[in-house]
């Protein structure tokens, strides 16, 4: 089993590092191809004996170009691009030109070959050539672009290409066709004024803080920003760059995030049956690998460790568990895993991956700002447009996309469907039983602890009303030993989505340009709603999953 969880994530990471993005026009680049002059080769019968045929091998090649990368304000970047193309020549064959540039996407006229934007480049062209049959000559002209920046600015940021052409005197011949394109992520410079938050103001809050420094000599550690997903309800995603959508699911497993560039951790999270009123799935487990070890944590707070299961929900104090560190707090379990340390100024950095468990269906997962991922959380590069991608591959189709990161082992999934629409889930609940699961959703979210918080409300919201009419229902014969009671009443099941928001209020975020949004705590927010179960109620009543007798 682990050995083929370990093929899928190298198989996973190997596509997400190939398949290149290919949203941007093209209308302000040459063609793609060839069109006004037929590809006749030099050794075909329209060629031979014709000075000048067109070369066999008519598009140029790519062979080396960067993979996305992350820097901040201030800092050098640089990227090198390399190109070659190869021909067989009749002999005085008129000679063509390999040019190689760097194109910005973002704004293709932009001239990075120009000073005027604080770039600077080198090229270099060099040709290779070997005698080949029939008195032809194989050569191979190579192409290289260096480009450079002393410093970092926030208007770098964007999609980059490297192009290949073959021109022979001025006119266009061919341009290559590998759509070698990457990422260039410009965070804010460490330690930098805090930029105004037009945000923040309208709301009149203060509880967040600058990313800045910290000051106390070189033993104080300072925490890398981090994004968050959320996985919750039946099931509700809001992506690492704040998408938000319902799951089209089936009762499979699916890649939730991994790291797409180095493929340092992977995980995935087990949908499985739930909803009284119609068909759904809810998240079951989450399996995360990383740093050399794999954790699962499965329902009523047990986590897996290599076979041996073990209850967390009376832990008094963090425990470290392998790699993984565990703590739990009020009613979530918190797991945390330190991907790298970088050291500058004399301080430390640290690069966590933190994953927070309600014990039931909701997680939030946080991984550093900088890192690209794949999966139902998105990409992470601060941009929702984009986040139902395909590997890279430009899509919108949110059912082409949860399908799609699908881990499905033995061919044993079925097909996802649509998620029900408000108004679909309106209809099917009844005008009375939906205006009463409004009204008590409002209320809840009402609460002063909630009042106070700076994210978004309303998805969260909408997931409680959409819950609570769908009910939860968990299924409950997957096993012959399992027995789960329906825990509708006592669980209330629009109570997830403001766990889930809960979650997310009382746990460190950053925005955008890497400004800390301080945490509030959130002690007791069900005991002023009145209808959600507190924290004790809930540990008593969320169903353990797995054979009781392999708990440590």
């Amino acid at each position: 089993m682990q050995r083929l969880v370990l093929v899928l994530l190298a198989l996973f990471v190997v596509e997400a590092a190939t398949i290149s993005d290919s949203t941007s026009s093209e209308a302000e680049l040459p063609p793609l191809d060839s069109t006004t002059i037929p590809p006749i080769s030099s050794t075909s019968p329209e060629g031979v004996g014709i000075l000048g045929a067109f070369d066999p091998n008519p598009y140029p090649v790519i062979d080396s170009y960067p993979q996305s990368k992350t820097v901040r304000v201030g800092d050098f970047v640089d990227i090198k691009c390399s190109a070659s193309d190869t021909a067989d020549h009749l002999p005085n064959w008129p000679k063509h030109d390999l040019t190689l540039s760097l194109i910005y996407e973002d704004e293709p006229s932009r001239d990075l070959s120009s000073t005027e934007h604080n770039w600077w480049v080198d090229e270099s062209k060099s040709t290779k050539s070997r005698p080949s049959p029939k008195g032809r000559i194989d050569i191979t002209e190579v192409a290289e672009v260096y480009v450079y920046k002393t410093s970092a600015e926030k208007s770098d940021q964007g999609w980059y290409r490297c192009r290949a052409c073959i021109y022979l005197g001025s006119d266009l011949q061919s341009c290559d066709i590998s759509l070698a394109k990457f990422y260039v992520k410009v965070l804010k410079r460490q330690g930098a004024p805090d930029e105004p938050n037009p945000r923040r103001e309208e709301q009149g809050s203060s509880s967040s803080s600058p990313t800045v420094i910290p000051t106390g000599g070189p033993n104080v550690n300072y925490e890398s920003p981090r994004s968050s997903c959320q996985v919750f309800g039946d099931p509700h995603i809001v992506s690492f760059d704040g998408a938000i959508f319902n799951l089209p699911g089936a009762s499979c497993d699916y890649v939730m995030a991994l790291d797409q560039d180095a493929g340092t951790w992977f995980m995935y999270g087990r949908m499985r049956p739930c909803g009284s009123l119609a068909q759904g799935v809810c998240l079951e487990s989450v399996t995360v690998y990383a740093g050399g070890d794999a954790i699962e944590l499965q329902r009523g707070w047990i986590v897996n460790h290599k076979g041996k299961k073990m209850e967390t929900r009376d832990l008094t104090k963090p425990i470290k568990v392998g790699e993984f560190e565990l703590e739990f707090i009020g009613n979530t379990l918190k797991v945390s895993l330190l991907l790298k340390v970088e050291k500058t100024h004399g301080f430390k950095i640290l690069h966590h991956l933190v994953l927070t468990w309600d014990g039931l269906t909701a997680v939030t997962i946080e991984a550093p700002q900088t890192a690209l991922t794949q999966g139902l959380c998105g990409n992470n590069d601060q941009d929702p447009a984009n986040d139902f991608d395909v590997w890279g591959t430009s899509n919108a189709d949110l059912l082409l996309f949860s399908e799609s990161m699908k881990v499905d082992r033995n061919w044993k999934c079925d097909a996802g469907e649509p998620a029900l629409t408000m108004d679909q889930m309106k209809e099917l609940c009844g005008a009375k039983k939906f205006s009463k699961a409004q009204q008590r959703c409002e209320k809840i979210f009402t609460t002063t602890e909630f009042r106070d918080c700076l994210h978004d409300k309303e998805p969260y919201m909408d997931a409680c009303i959409y819950d609570q009419c769908k009910g939860i229902h968990l299924q409950n014969n997957l096993y012959p030993w399992m027995v789960i009671p329906k825990v509708d009443k006592v669980l209330w099941p629009g109570c997830n989505a403001a766990e889930a928001y809960a979650m997310k209020c009382s746990t460190a975020t950053w925005d955008v340009d890497g400004n800390k949004i301080a945490p509030i705590e959130m002690e007791a927010w069900e005991t002023e709603t009145r209808l959600c179960p507190s924290k004790e109620v809930k540990k008593a009543n969320v169903p353990k999953l797995g054979c009781p007798q392999s708990f440590m």
